[in-house]
């Protein structure tokens, strides 16, 4: 299995739909899974980027003492054209904001994923 600088693991109800959802929608490639049976519980997408390739992992497991998915800040995923990927994603998800400048030298687009985490597509402005 190939790794990455960084990989972001994260507790979804649901795996098979967390990787429809990444694969189908966001254009992620699924590389690797572990089933019990036909039912997966955990799974790896991973998606090339102008600095190398984003991984996630996806589990069925809830963490002792947190039952419910949790993430208290954002995904960034850097890409080459903010707006291509919202033009591709137009009427596939809802936008939580953008595609949008923001003051600190970045272009984004926010979108929700199915288990509530923020996921932010993102590239440097000119001259940040």
């Amino acid at each position: 299995m190939q790794r990455s600088p960084a990989t972001v693991s994260l507790y979804v109800p649901d795996v098979q739909k967390a990787v429809d959802f990444y694969r189908d929608v966001l254009g992620f490639e699924h590389t690797a899974a572990w089933r019990e049976g036909d039912t997966p519980i955990w799974s790896e997408v991973a998606r090339e980027g102008p600095q190398g390739t984003a991984r996630i992992w996806f589990f069925s497991g809830a963490l002792p003492g947190r039952p419910e998915p949790v993430l208290t800040g954002l995904i960034y995923l850097f890409v080459e054209d903010v707006d291509a990927e919202a033009a591709r994603l137009e009427g596939k998800v809802p936008f939580r904001w953008g595609p949008e400048d923001q003051a600190y030298g970045l272009r984004e687009l926010g979108i929700e994923d199915p288990h509530g985490y923020l996921i932010c597509f993102a590239k440097d402005l000119p001259g940040f």
